[in-house]
């Protein structure tokens, strides 16, 4: 910090003698002065700087950059060059995949400079909110969406940025080996838009734990990115627009394949260590697989989402980050509540009287469960306000005063364990009382604790309280539409299908909306096809079977080959969606017959497919 501060006093008798000066980042930046109390540094390796300009222009914003020493930027202006690219590809082919690609630029030897993109936060800053262990956790990040987007199309706006966003961040880093990827080189925009900083590793060269590479997934997507796709911790609709989107837009790169090896080609010779000889053209080219089709890139990369999401080792790298970063955070750094915007105080909200716990609600969205609802008096007369709150914030709560206060000044907090049903209604009920005795004692304990901040900010109204005010709605669950009496099969499922050389391709996609089983658990479905007439059923081909889901996804590849066109037309498609049973027999769930003749074969066939049930006859 104190070298920080002489070097400030530096640039300060810089702009003293020459007024002004643009900046290397692009010509436009015209600065006059610094602003010390705004820079800072970073706790990452190089240690870069945070460093505030004075705009020029009277009007203009302060402007924000990054300076580093220590890394090669020429292979961070390389990178974003490429994914510049790719962005342009995507744009020129109607997908815009809302990439967040910001300026840098090399000024030196291992020196240069970065855009800072205002209104964004590092993953581990999001998940820390939630705990040291928050990067395990499914709801870091769609809770601090939501907590930044209150208004519902605010919020499913952001989610699409998202999705968006996600899709072509996790081609772009497949496609370009970028390794060395933890929470704090991953960002998040406040408008959903996700993006990566600092490529200091690419082309596949990962960082070694003795023989055992750091980055084990292809990609970083993890169950708090699907969490915020999918709305909830079940998969949904919205996870096949974004496997969609990710296949699309690696098969549009694909289709450039020469165009990225040459470009990277040029710069062989330019010095840069990671890209020196042919091998790290190779891995690109492998990477790309220019020699399958889009069907076999589109089967591969669903392939390789799954395996980043079933990927443990990117959350412990998170976790093992989230440790090293412990001990570089100064005491200044006061704990917040992680659902809270921003912070409250008793000067800024009024002195809170008296507080009382009416009652407890079923909620059904985000996810199910119950709300306990807290009415708030405060010293002025009639100033009342009621408040809703998860026991899962009034543990954060408890929790972050932890942190701050020895436990002897705290009220004991309920036990977070029941046996049995932990949502059931007698135990809301039960924690109810034992809620309302821990804030009754809470607001009369010791004044240094109940007039902290953290208990004024966590009973001040949030935008979703006040959105409920004197309202009483009966809640209605969120997955109405698909509740089903027993018995009864539904769902569609998604299909290409194409026929050429004498063999008939058809690659199931995606299937949305399947019943729930008798018991009300979620099935384990997979796809069975046949070609009929089959009485030897000779012509059985089946996928793989996905797991404790209503909306799986396959993205698989069933052929039939040597079938002449005069023969397949007299043939029918019977698809079925069955639920493997292990010692059981397997549950039909639904099926499809598609004569082939009413198809034009001539041209891939791709759309969504009614699944209804044999007593129905052929939907």
């Amino acid at each position: 910090q104190a070298i920080l501060r002489e070097g400030l006093e530096d640039v300060a008798q810089f702009f003293k003698a020459h007024g002004s000066c643009r900046l290397p980042l692009s010509p436009s930046l015209l600065v006059k002065g610094i602003v010390p109390r705004d820079c800072s540094y970073f706790n990452s390796n190089a240690v870069p700087l945070k460093l505030s300009f004075q705009n020029v222009d009277p009007l203009g914003e302060n402007i924000r950059v990054i300076f580093k020493c220590g890394d090669d930027l020429r292979q961070d202006m390389l990178t974003l060059q490429m994914i510049r690219i790719m962005n342009k590809i995507w744009v020129q082919e109607g997908l815009d995949m809302r990439m967040v690609i910001f300026r840098c630029f090399s000024t030196g030897r291992g020196r240069g400079m970065v855009e800072m993109i205002p209104n964004a936060e590092t993953l581990r800053k999001i998940q820390v909110e939630h705990g040291v262990t928050g990067s395990f956790k499914d709801r870091p990040l769609a809770d601090w969406l939501q907590k930044h987007n209150p208004e519902e199309d605010e919020y499913e706006k952001a989610v699409e940025n998202f999705i968006y966003s996600c899709a072509g961040c996790c081609v772009a880093t497949y496609v370009l080996g970028i390794c060395d990827r933890h929470n704090d080189n991953i960002m998040l925009k406040t408008t959903g838009h996700m993006f990566h900083i600092d490529f200091g590793r690419f082309l596949g060269h990962a960082q070694m734990f003795g023989n055992i590479k750091r980055d084990r997934a292809p990609f970083v997507f993890t169950s708090d990115m699907a969490y915020v796709i999918n709305g909830g911790d079940k998969p949904s609709s919205r996870f096949h627009d974004f496997v969609d989107l990710c296949c699309q837009a690696y098969n549009l790169i694909r289709k450039h394949t020469h165009l990225f090896l040459n470009l990277l080609g040029l710069m062989l010779s330019c010095g840069i260590p990671e890209l020196s000889d042919l091998e790290d053209l190779k891995y690109v080219y492998d990477a790309l697989r220019p020699q399958d089709s889009d069907a076999d890139a589109t089967t591969y990369f669903t392939r390789l989402i799954e395996s980043s999401l079933g990927s443990v080792a990117t959350k412990l790298n998170f976790f093992i980050h989230n440790l090293a970063q412990m001990k570089f955070t100064g005491s200044e750094a006061r704990p917040t509540l992680s659902f809270a915007p921003r912070t409250h105080t008793l000067k800024t909200s009024g002195r809170i009287r008296d507080v009382f716990l009416c009652r407890h609600e079923r909620v059904f969205n985000p996810s199910k469960g119950y709300t306990y609802v807290v009415k708030v008096q405060r010293d002025n007369p009639g100033e009342v306000a009621f408040v809703q709150r998860t026991f899962e914030e009034f543990q954060e709560l408890h929790n972050k005063l932890r942190l701050l206060f020895p436990s002897s000044l705290l009220p004991s907090f309920p036990s977070r364990f029941v046996i049995g049903r932990s949502r059931g209604e007698a135990v809301a009920e039960r924690r109810k009382e034992e809620l309302n005795g821990y804030i009754w004692h809470l607001i009369h304990a010791a004044p240094e604790v109940a007039e902290c901040d953290l208990v004024y900010t966590f009973f001040h109204p949030l935008p979703r309280d006040e959105k409920a005010a004197g309202t009483n709605p009966t809640p209605k669950p969120a997955d109405a539409t698909w509740a089903r009496s027993l018995g009864k099969v539904g769902g569609e499922v998604k299909l290409s299908i194409s026929y050429k050389n004498n063999k008939l391709f058809i690659m199931v996609m995606h299937i949305r909306g399947l019943p729930l089983l008798q018991d009300g658990n979620d099935p384990d479905p997979y796809v069975k096809t046949y070609l009929l007439p089959d009485p030897q059923k000779t012509t059985k081909r089946k996928t793989k079977v996905a797991r404790k889901t209503c909306n799986p996804t396959y993205n698989e590849m069933l052929v039939y080959d040597g079938i002449p066109r005069g023969d397949l037309e007299q043939r029918e498609l019977r698809l079925s969606v069955l639920s493997e049973e292990g010692f059981w027999e397997n549950i039909l769930l639904g099926e499809v017959g598609i004569r082939l003749r009413d198809l034009d074969l001539a041209q891939e066939k791709m759309g969504w497919f009614a699944l209804g049930s044999r007593s129905h006859g052929t939907l």
